[in-house]
């Protein structure tokens, strides 16, 4: 069995899901707009409370959520990169070892 891994591709990978947690931050923003313009129409009623409390929640869980997806797309471009340069290091290696015997 042989395990083929292509770094360029998976480094590509990486960048995308950063560029895309990028991205989903941005959208955060807005997301819960109607939620805060519901809870702030409806001043002192409980409900209203509840959906801003539950409306902090999610937006939180969210950050947390595209933060770590941003954070493993920085690790995937990290190993991507660190597999390509064991990969040119053992050719070198072995290039060396190839022209000290001569062939």
């Amino acid at each position: 069995m042989s395990i083929e891994m292509r770094p360029e591709q998976v480094a590509t990978a990486g960048d995308d899901l950063r560029t895309l947690a990028d991205e989903a931050k941005q959208k955060l923003a807005s997301l819960f707009h109607l939620s805060d313009v519901a809870a702030q129409a409806n001043p002192g009623w409980l409900a209203a409370a509840s959906l801003s409390n539950c409306r902090t929640v999610w937006e939180q869980r969210m950050r947390e959520t595209v933060d770590s997806t941003a954070t493993l797309g920085e690790a995937l471009t990290v190993s991507a990169g660190d597999a390509a340069n064991a990969d040119a290091e053992g050719a070198d290696r072995l290039t060396t070892v190839l022209d000290t015997f001569g062939t």
